[in-house]
């Protein structure tokens, strides 16, 4: 309204504008302006335009000025409106030209006009009218006519979108249900193509897209299809255990032998002939093969040849742990397996039978004799058996890794588990093949190797290896022990074949070796180097006696090999309880010097010659010897790699026990053959011829005495060859003292007296012929051991001397009886003063017998005491002189 009023101003306003210019120039009449309107009606279409009013009011009005109303004119005829400008006008002409109205009645022409006009106006607002009704009329059936063919396109237009909405809604639904179409054939394709993940992700698409899409469809096949589900799930659990079974048979079939021949191929023959070399041209001799250091220096382009993954091939287990995720069913997966595997595992195990009993304690050595398992193992079949055990455990290891330990319930010691309880019932089996079947050193040799190969395996897969690792030590028993009885047998055969005489060499190659295999007393190496040195400078035939017999060197050639092979035996494995391996080391080399070598020398001095004996004896004195720098050796070259381990072989004391026994029976021989010796003297007591040679029966005595320390025992050591010197002078002067006393008749004669001195003088002259053949060595001249005395000739000269004046010592008491015989008087003997200096050895009741016999035969006509009182006086005056003096000779002897 607001907009029409304004329109209506500005109308107003433009003909007011107009009005002064326009009103005295050109007015025609309403009857001409109407009748110039309807002659200007367009014939064709009934209407005035905008031309035609501008025609008939451009004869009274300005064309400029019309041309201004023509846009109010238009829009108000357009807006039907023309009656209301009409009625503005109107009353926009009373307000607005009241005041003209004088003027105009004064200009009678222009009041004519105007009422003229006012006429022509009616009539051309009537023509108006009438024109706009009939266009009005016609436009309003013209509308209606539209508006009706315009509802009936809308009906058809909303008839035809639902129909397109159908349309499209239907489209839809087909796209949908081919997709379930579609779902259900590609799992099917998927489940025939073992694809089963991806099958099952397609069901979960299909019952997602069926229950989002299709419940609330009676759609029968849809339905069908939905019902399927639950089996085709089904079918996938199932195939997926099919598909582990026949992972099983791929795996666990007969390519196991193949697998564990080609993982223990490598170590056999790559990786450990690379450490040897290694280990030879690096000086790694401390360390074993596996050892940290030896693992570290492995070629790892040789351990990529034998990754596991190599082998086995797992996605069916990949693909069922996530399949049975999926379906929240797990348990059923684990449940499933663990019965197949406990099955494969009875299979690969056999012809062992796992779930015969859970440990040992039932298996008695017969049920192994009678067990399939021991009717079929032979070395070969055990190798075999091991090498497939080996590959399961590898498969094992795989297959727990690869799938993060979940179908073992995340149990990460199952590979061990299984291995500890296979081994605790192998372990018998195992025992029994080595007791039976490992025989002789080759095979125990063969066998360690194979099952050190096999532990080292087992060791770098983390596994428990002390059943097997308990086994290898047994292996080493046994080759100790039967290193021991062919030892012993080698032994046995040297001991029967040797002749007990010092070794005779003429060969300098063979004295080389000799030298170089036994252990000699200390610088006795040297002595025999200048020896034979100065052979060579005199050009004389070589030829070396050296004190021992061919049993000495002989037998440390044994000892050495011996051990050489026991120390190569552990020497490339063995890693772990080396105390225990030192510990049998040292065992073993004690029963070889103790049990073996000791014992059946010490067998052989029942022997009743005094030239075995001694020999032995010699022996003795070097066996120990070699006994210490043996544990001096072991020392140096033990196994444990310690510095600070001492080793010292029992053995060392056993061989001094057993020098001790030969050293009593040699004396017990000598003595024996000496009291044989004496027994055969006959001293003439009654005697009244002088003699100036000794008796025959006594120089047979010192001829034996002389031959015997010259030549039987020469070769004795020098301290043995004193001891028994001393210890024969002792008991020969002992015993003809004794017979002196004891065995003479009541009364002597001086003829006899005088015979018996030559004759004891006689034994006592040989003592010088028998010292110088004994030569002490450097050795028993040395102030302290290993240390060199340049005094040493020297030293050697006055132990000579002071060891013949020794042993002329145990003629003082003897020779102090034949003086008190000879003076025939009690009056010297009871003087103190000659006594001590003439008769300090002889006791009072020796002198009063030996005084007894002598006055008996020849009285003494100025000596008239009695002699009750001279004993009984030198008795009170005399020092105690008993036996123990000779004790205390040899105690000083050897104290020196």
């Amino acid at each position: 309204m607001d907009q029409e009023a304004l329109l209506s101003d500005e109308f107003q306003k433009t003909l007011l504008t107009s009005a002064t210019s326009s009103v005295s120039s050109s007015f025609l009449t309403n009857k001409e302006r109407k009748e110039k309107l309807l002659l200007s009606k367009n014939k064709k279409t009934g209407n005035i335009s905008n031309e035609d009013i501008e025609k008939v009011l451009g004869d009274s009005l300005d064309t400029q000025l019309f041309d201004k109303w023509v846009p109010f004119l238009r829009e108000t005829i357009e807006n039907d409106q023309l009656d209301v400008v009409v009625d503005e006008l109107q009353s926009s002409t009373e307000d607005n030209f009241q005041g003209l109205e004088l003027q105009l009645l004064r200009d009678f022409q222009v009041t004519n006009k105007l009422t003229e006009s006012i006429g022509e106006v009616t009539n051309i607002q009537g023509t108006i009218e009438q024109q706009l009704t009939v266009q009005m009329q016609d436009f309003q059936n013209k509308l209606s006519s539209s508006s009706n063919d315009l509802i009936m396109k809308k009906q058809v237009f909303v008839n035809n979108k639902k129909t397109s909405l159908k349309i499209s809604e239907a489209i839809i639904l087909i796209t949908k249900v081919l997709r379930i179409l579609e779902l259900s054939s590609k799992c099917q394709e998927l489940i025939t193509e073992k694809s089963f993940f991806k099958a099952l992700q397609n069901l979960d698409n299909l019952e997602k897209l069926y229950l989002q899409e299709f419940k609330n469809y009676n759609f029968g096949f849809l339905k069908e299809i939905y019902d399927s589900i639950p089996f085709l799930k089904k079918v996938v659990k199932d195939e997926c255990i099919n598909l582990i079974r026949n992972s099983f048979n791929i795996n666990l079939g007969k390519n196991l032998e193949d697998v564990g021949n080609s993982i223990f191929d490598c170590y056999e023959k790559q990786l450990l002939p690379q450490w040897l070399q290694l280990k030879e041209k690096m000086d790694f001799n401390i360390f074993k093969f596996n050892s940290p250091v030896e693992i570290s220096l492995r070629d790892q382009e040789v351990l990529s040849t034998i990754a596991l993954d190599n082998f086995f091939h797992l996605d069916e287990f990949h693909d069922a742990i996530m399949i049975f995720e999926t379906l929240n069913q797990t348990p059923y997966l684990l449940s499933e397996f663990t019965k197949e595997y406990e099955f494969r595992k009875s299979k690969v195990i056999f012809p062992l039978v796992w779930k015969k009993t859970v440990n040992n304690i039932n298996i008695t050595a017969s049920d192994i004799e009678r067990d399939a398992f021991t009717k079929a193992l032979t070395l070969p079949f055990l190798k075999s058996y091991l090498l497939r055990i080996l590959a399961f455990l590898m498969y094992d290891i795989c297959l727990n890794r690869a799938t993060d330990f979940i179908l073992v319930g995340s149990n990460y010691n199952a590979t061990n588990e299984f291995w500890e309880g296979l081994l605790n019932r192998l372990g018998p089996y195992l025992s029994y093949a080595m007791n039976k079947l490992l025989n002789t050193e080759e095979e125990l040799i063969d066998f360690k190797n194979f099952l050190s190969v096999y532990v080292a395996i087992v060791e770098n897969f983390n596994l428990s290896i002390a059943p097997l690792y308990n086994i290898l030590l047994s292996i080493f028993q046994k080759y100790c022990n039967l290193s021991m009885e062919s030892f012993r047998e080698e032994f046995r055969i040297l001991l029967d074949d040797d002749d007990f005489m010092p070794l005779t060499i003429e060969d300098r190659t063979l004295f080389n070796k000799v030298i170089k295999i036994c252990w000699l007393k200390r610088d006795e190496h040297e002595r025999l180097t200048e020896e034979v040195s100065a052979l060579e400078a005199a050009g004389s035939d070589f030829s070396i006696t050296l004190p021992f017999s061919p049993l000495y060197p002989m037998t440390c050639t044994l000892a050495k090999k011996i051990y050489s092979k026991l120390t190569l035996f552990i020497s490339v494995f063995y890693g772990h309880n080396l105390q225990y391996l030192s510990n049998m080391l040292i065992k073993t080399m004690d029963v070889i010097f103790n049990d073996i070598v000791n014992q059946q020398i010490k067998s052989k001095l029942d022997s009743k010659s005094r030239e075995e004996i001694a020999q032995i004896l010699i022996n003795l004195d070097y066996f120990i010897i070699a006994s210490k720098e043996f544990s001096l050796m072991m020392t140096n070259t033990n196994i444990l790699q310690n510095p600070d381990i001492e080793i010292k072989l029992s053995s060392i004391k056993h061989y001094i026990e057993s020098r001790k026994y030969a050293e009593t029976k040699l004396i017990e021989l000598i003595d024996s053959k000496i009291s044989d010796i004496l027994d055969t003297v006959e001293f003439d007591w009654s005697s009244t011829q002088l003699r100036h040679e000794p008796d025959i029966s006594i120089i047979d005595v010192a001829q034996f005495l002389e031959m015997m320390f010259a030549s039987t025992l020469v070769n004795l050591p020098y301290s043995i060859q004193t001891l028994l010197i001393f210890r024969e002078f002792d008991s020969l002067t002992r015993k003809v003292l004794d017979v002196l006393l004891h065995e003479t008749p009541s009364s002597l004669t001086q003829e006899s007296v005088s015979n018996f001195e030559i004759d004891v003088n006689y034994l006592q002259g040989i003592i010088p012929r028998i010292f110088p053949s004994l030569s002490p060595t450097t050795s028993d001249l040395h102030s302290a051991p290993g240390t060199p005395n340049p005094n040493a000739s020297d030293r050697q000269a006055a132990l000579l001397e002071n060891n013949m004046k020794s042993l002329e010592e145990t003629f003082i008491e003897l020779n102090q009886c034949i003086e008190l015989l000879k003076t025939k008087s009690y009056s010297e003997y009871s003087n103190p003063e000659i006594r001590m200096k003439k008769f300090s050895r002889i006791k009072p009741e020796d002198a009063n017998i030996l005084l007894g016999k002598v006055r008996s035969s020849t009285p003494e006509s100025d000596d008239n005491m009695d002699s009750k009182s001279i004993l009984g006086s030198a008795r009170s005056s005399t020092p105690s002189n008993d036996s123990s003096g000779n004790t205390n000779r040899l105690a000083k002897l050897f104290g020196r």
